[in-house]
C-alpha cells in the first residue's frame, strides 16, 4: 500500500458531486459545527486526522446504500436500520459517544499506554465492527487507518488505508463497501501507540487543584466537573461528588457518559432509585453502550426486576457477544428463578471469555 500526498479536497468534490448525481444512493449530513469539532479534541485531549476534520467540515457523517435500500429509506427507524447494514461513517456528535465510552472501559488497551486514551473510532461496520484511527506523537497529523476487530487486540489490528484521504477515495470507488479487512504487513495499531512512561498519578487533592484552576478560567468546562466529582468520589465526599457531576450534566446533559457518572456516585450513595432514573438516561441517549446496559441491568436485578433486567442483558450480549458482565449478571438471574440448565450455559460461556482475558 503506497502512501501518496494526502490531498482530501478532490476527494470531497467527488463526494459532493456523487450526493448532487442521481444514480449514486448517498445519505451524508450537511456540515459539522466546527466548535464541536475542536470541543471533541479540548474535553479528551486528541487530535482527529486533518483530512477527517475537513471532511466532517463538509459532511457529518453519513453513508452510501444499495439501490434498493435507498427505495425503501423513509423514517429516521429506516435510516438506523439500514446504518447498521453499511460502511457507516460516524457524525463528530456519535464518534464523541463512542470515544467516550471506549476510553472509559479503556477499551483494549493497556492503562500503562500514556493517557490520552489513544483509540479514536470514526466508523462503524456490518459486523459491528470499528475502523478507528490512533492518537499519538508517532501518528503526526494524519493516523493510519485501522480494522478495530473486538476480538483481537491492537497489535493484530491491521492497517486499512495509509490515511483518511486513502480510506474516503476507497469508500467512494467501491461506492460505499470498500475492502476493511486490514493488512497487518503494512503496520498495525499498536505500533503507533506512544510509549508507557512512568509517573506519578495524580491524586484527588491535585486534580481538585488542577480542575480549581481550570473552573476559574472556564466555569463552563463540564469535562472538569466530571474531573471534580471523580475526586470528590474517591475521597470519600459523595455530597460535593454529586453536586460536581449534576453541575457536568446541566452543561453537556446530551453526552450519556455524565449520566451514567452521576447514576454510580448514586448508586454508591445508596440511591439507588435516583440511580436508575440517570442509567435509563444515560441509556436513552446511548442504547446500543453494552456497559450502560449491564450497570442498569445490574441495579434492576436488586429491584428483582428480573424481566427488564435480563432484557438489558439480552440487549447487550445481542451487540457485544463477548459481553462478560452482561452474561455474569444474566446468570445469577437464571440461579434465582430456578433455570439451572441456562445458568449453567452462561457459566461455560463465562469460563471460556476469563480465559480469553487471561
Amino acid at each position: 500500500m503506497n502512501r501518496t500526498k494526502n490531498e482530501i479536497e478532490p476527494v470531497l468534490e467527488k463526494l459532493e458531486y456523487m450526493t448532487q448525481t442521481p444514480g449514486y444512493f448517498t445519505h451524508f449530513s450537511h456540515a459539522a459545527r466546527e466548535e464541536k469539532i475542536i470541543r471533541f479534541e479540548k474535553k479528551f485531549g486528541v487530535s482527529l486526522p486533518k483530512s477527517h476534520k475537513k471532511f466532517l467540515q463538509k459532511f457529518n457523517g453519513g453513508m452510501m446504500l444499495y439501490d434498493y435500500q435507498s427505495e425503501f429509506l423513509q423514517t429516521q427507524s429506516d435510516f438506523e436500520m439500514y446504518k447498521g447494514d453499511a460502511v457507516y461513517l460516524l457524525s463528530i456528535e456519535e464518534i464523541t459517544q463512542k470515544y467516550a465510552q471506549l476510553e472509559n472501559q479503556f477499551w483494549k488497551v493497556d492503562r500503562a499506554v500514556p493517557h490520552p486514551y489513544p483509540i479514536i473510532p470514526f466508523c462503524s461496520l456490518p459486523n459491528n465492527e470499528l475502523l478507528v484511527f490512533v492518537h499519538g506523537s508517532k501518528v503526526g497529523d494524519e493516523s493510519p487507518v485501522f480494522d478495530a476487530c473486538h476480538e483481537e487486540f491492537p497489535s493484530t489490528w491491521g492497517m486499512v488505508a495509509p490515511d483518511f484521504t486513502y480510506f474516503l477515495s476507497m469508500y467512494l470507488d467501491a461506492q460505499g463497501y470498500p475492502f476493511t479487512i486490514g493488512n497487518e504487513e503494512e503496520g498495525v495499531a499498536s505500533q503507533y501507540f506512544d510509549e508507557p512512561k512512568e509517573k506519578e498519578e495524580e491524586t484527588p487533592v491535585q486534580i481538585l487543584q488542577r480542575t480549581e484552576k481550570m473552573l476559574t478560567e472556564n466555569p463552563d468546562h463540564a469535562f472538569a466537573h466530571y474531573e471534580r466529582a471523580n475526586a470528590f468520589k474517591d475521597l470519600g465526599n459523595l455530597s460535593d461528588a454529586y453536586i460536581s457531576i449534576s453541575k457536568a450534566v446541566e452543561l453537556d446533559g446530551n453526552d450519556p457518559f455524565y449520566h451514567f457518572i452521576k447514576g454510580e456516585i448514586l448508586n454508591e450513595g445508596g440511591e439507588y432509585r435516583a440511580a436508575l432514573i440517570s442509567y435509563d438516561t444515560a441509556v436513552n441517549l446511548n442504547p446500543d453502550d453494552t456497559f450502560y446496559l449491564c450497570c442498569r441491568a445490574g441495579l434492576l436485578f436488586q429491584f428483582n426486576k428480573l424481566k427488564p433486567s435480563i432484557d438489558d442483558c439480552n440487549r447487550a450480549i445481542e451487540l457485544d457477544s463477548g459481553c462478560l458482565l452482561a452474561y455474569m449478571i444474566r446468570k445469577d438471574i437464571y440461579e434465582l428463578r430456578g433455570m439451572e440448565d441456562k445458568a449453567e450455559m452462561d457459566q461455560m460461556i463465562i469460563d471460556k471469555l476469563e480465559q480469553q482475558d487471561d
